[in-house]
């Protein structure tokens, strides 16, 4: 076979690898917008978004009032009244609470809910919850009981 033979035989496979990537590119800008699209719906008057966390799963969304999990086809929303506790831990399996040491965050509400550090969001979305939630388990300051007077 000549040389210019090859290129034709090159030819046809770099189109179709070129064609595929497109498609792929695509695929993933339109699931993006339609994620912001969804995510819009969703939050109610005055939420404003603090950090979204993309993982494996789906996104991780944290809001100035809860926090949202997208899972499939939908979300799950857990006020932060509802979460009971966070856990952190270590590539050790160590339970830490440095956001920037940890590599999984479990989440304890009415059901567990883990994410894995695969984003450098992780970090920010890990030490925003911490802040929120000690924050909110906080007891407010008592005044001390008034002292009745006698006439």
């Amino acid at each position: 076979m000549n040389p210019w033979q090859y290129c034709l035989l090159i030819l046809p496979l770099g189109v179709a690898v070129a064609l595929a990537r497109s498609a792929l590119k695509k695929r993933r800008m339109r699931r993006e917008r339609d994620f912001t699209r969804r995510l819009e719906t969703l939050l109610r008057p005055r939420e404003t978004v603090k950090v979204i966390c993309p993982s494996p799963s789906g996104h991780w969304v944290l809001t100035s009032a809860r926090l949202l999990l997208e899972s499939g086809e939908g979300f799950t929303a857990i006020p932060f009244g509802k979460i009971k506790s966070l856990k952190g831990q270590d590539k050790a399996g160590k339970t830490t609470t440095s956001p920037t040491k940890m590599v999984s965050l479990t989440v304890k509400a009415q059901a567990d809910h883990t994410l894995r550090s695969s984003a450098p969001e992780f970090v920010l979305l890990a030490k925003l919850l911490r802040d929120r939630v000690q924050k909110q388990k906080k007891p407010a300051k008592k005044s001390p009981p008034e002292k009745k007077r006698s006439i």
